[in-house]
């Protein structure tokens, strides 16, 4: 049975958002100091970065291109408020919103300035905000448009349920490990003095180039593997999740 472009728009979107944008965002904010062996870089640039733009770039292209194929689908109209279902309406607008976000910060990405630039921080921050805010939209855009199809596809709501539990877990509990880590971390970096005054005082000013650097403290390691299995399973329990739904939603 071919599949129609709306149902492969579904498809590209679960895809790259679900699996790979997820897996993305975790990597950014809870794999910065894992490390693979005694690999802590890949081809120049820190892996947890280097798995982060991978990841990201695949979900930009997915993303997009299921915009351009529910675009084409509608013939470059607009979701109709007055002959649509509230919530059709409201999932395009949400879809919308990522849309514009995503080619935002692939703008970002492309001219983001140096690691060590005094305007580092501007970049640092639009691309956290952004990014969360595609990342928060998922959920409600994904939950609004399987409750509109659930009176023919009644399993499409339970199925991403599972999905955004998996995510509350999965956060609450790296947290947690990352908070335990940065408790290990203070007192050692409070501990820290060093014997040429002036020596500290000139790199006072330099900022840390988070692209390449990664932590190589020995007491990290344990709470590293944890990260490192957490974020391995939820890839894993993220695609099986988006394999059912994709099925239901194909079917």
């Amino acid at each position: 049975m071919p599949l129609t472009l709306t149902q492969v728009h579904g498809l590209v979107m679960v895809i790259g958002l679900m699996i790979f944008a997820s897996t993305g965002v975790l990597f950014a904010r809870y794999g910065r100091s894992i490390r693979f062996g005694n690999r802590r870089q890949l081809l120049g640039k820190a892996i947890w970065f280097q798995i982060h733009r991978f990841l990201l770039s695949i979900s930009s292209v997915l993303t997009l291109l299921g915009f351009l194929l529910i675009l084409v689908r509608k013939g470059g109209q607009w979701a109709n408020l007055v002959t649509s279902d509230i919530r059709a309406f409201i999932h395009s607008i949400f879809g919308g919103i990522i849309v514009c976000c995503t080619m935002v910060q692939v703008w970002l990405a492309l001219y983001r300035c140096h690691p060590q630039s005094r305007y580092r921080y501007i970049f640092d921050w639009s691309h956290r905000i952004v990014g969360l805010t595609v990342f928060i939209l998922v959920i409600p855009t994904i939950f609004l448009i399987s409750d509109a199809m659930s009176r023919f596809r009644p399993n499409l709501v339970p199925i991403f349920s599972c999905w955004m539990g998996w995510i509350v877990i999965v956060v609450l509990v790296l947290e947690r490990i990352q908070y335990k880590q940065r408790s290990i971390v203070m007192p050692l970096a409070n501990s820290v003095q060093t014997a040429d005054t002036k020596e500290e005082n000139g790199q006072r000013n330099v900022r840390q180039d988070t692209e390449t650097a990664t932590s190589t403290n020995n007491d990290h390691r344990r709470y590293d593997r944890l990260k490192l299995v957490l974020l391995l399973c939820h890839f894993l329990v993220t695609n099986v999740i988006s394999i059912v739904f994709i099925v239901y939603i194909c079917s």
